[in-house]
């Protein structure tokens, strides 16, 4: 069993798990925050993903990777419900990719109201963005910050967001810049994760992680790193 690297991770009963950017660690970093859940006493936990890109069929996707890596070190198959809004089939942002397939995008309402059903027979809801913090689910130019604002509205202090960002040089100014936009739209942030942590990191990454462990406060609100996602977390584990 590999160790959970976010075994002290506190979280909202709503989490956003959003990125600076793409290919980022999200999935890993949900994963991860499942187990960390579990392992807290959390009994029922549930993983949505708004918009699916790029999958075909019935191939896995990103919270079908989820739930492998959760059960892969213990978490049993009753305790963790996975769901989609909407799948499509290129691997774009989903605008673009539901006009190839042909189809129109659901609302950020009809995501609002399908986290807020999870909600009611849940003790957690993890919600994994796609891309970025602004990248457009709906193709009304709603973002996962306006999703993220919509259950604030709804639920309150029982929703924050947690940013997962990249080890490496550039990182500081692609946080920074992600926090400042979250802010700006009201969104409150739960903490920052290192996605993709690699096993002998150089100096650099060593540097962004300290100051990221460090950060300065937004409005007095101190944002925590809530710890670092190893390359291949639990890849290979059974």
């Amino acid at each position: 069993m590999t160790r959970n690297p976010l075994a002290h991770a506190p979280l909202p009963r709503i989490t956003i798990v959003t990125g600076t950017d793409t290919d980022v660690g999200k999935t890993y970093t949900t994963a991860a925050l499942a187990v960390a859940a579990w392992s807290s006493g959390v009994q029922r936990i549930a993983v949505y993903k708004p918009q699916q890109t790029g999958v075909r069929g019935d191939d896995p996707g990103d919270v079908d990777d989820v739930a492998r890596l959760a059960h892969t070190v213990g978490v049993p198959s009753a305790a963790l419900t996975v769901a989609e809004g909407q799948r499509l089939t290129e691997p774009m942002a989903p605008p673009p990719a539901a006009a190839i397939d042909g189809v129109d995008l659901l609302s950020i309402t009809a995501h609002v109201e399908r986290v807020m059903e999870l909600q009611e027979s849940h003790d957690l809801v993890l919600v994994e963005g796609s891309g970025g913090v602004l990248v457009e689910l709906d193709g009304q130019q709603h973002t996962i910050a306006d999703l993220a604002r919509e259950l604030q509205g709804r639920a309150g202090e029982d929703v924050g967001t947690v940013v997962v960002t990249r080890p490496d040089l550039g990182t500081l100014n692609h946080t920074l810049l992600t926090l400042e936009a979250l802010h700006h739209r009201g969104v409150r942030v739960s903490g920052v994760v290192l996605g993709s942590w690699p096993a002998h990191p150089d100096p650099v990454q060593e540097s962004n992680r300290d100051y990221l462990a460090d950060l300065p406060d937004v409005s007095g609100h101190h944002i925590p790193l809530l710890g670092a996602v190893p390359a291949g977390w639990n890849v290979g584990v059974s």
